[in-house]
């Protein structure tokens, strides 16, 4: 967590990412039997502003879950860090809106 902070505040810094882009990452989490769970970790100005959780099993049958704000499900906070994650990138404004996540909060717009 604080690897993709110091990474978030850096490109903020360098000017790589403006203060009101929206930006997204992913952390994975193992669900067993034959199971993963991905958040899509939404944020802007460096603050979770809303998360998607996507379980799917091996058949790649899916739930999907949105919740505004932070969440982590208890199970993946007992499993502690996760097994892979992926750097912040920025949304482009003209694909803000296909991101169920974000127009669901309404959140697509300046904050």
């Amino acid at each position: 967590m604080h690897k993709a902070l110091a990474a978030l505040t850096l490109a903020l810094a360098s000017g790589v990412i403006h203060a009101a882009d929206i930006t997204v990452r992913t952390e994975n989490y193992p669900r067993p039997p034959y199971s993963g769970a991905t958040y899509y970790i939404y944020e802007r100005d460096g603050r979770t502003i809303c998360t998607k959780l996507q379980v799917c099993n091996k058949y790649d049958q899916c739930d999907t879950k949105y919740v505004k704000g932070s969440f982590k499900d208890e199970e993946d906070v007992q499993t502690g860090d996760p097994y892979g994650k992926t750097d912040a990138v920025v949304i482009g404004k003209e694909k803000l809106a296909k991101h169920v996540c974000l127009t669901k909060f309404k959140l697509t717009g300046q904050p």
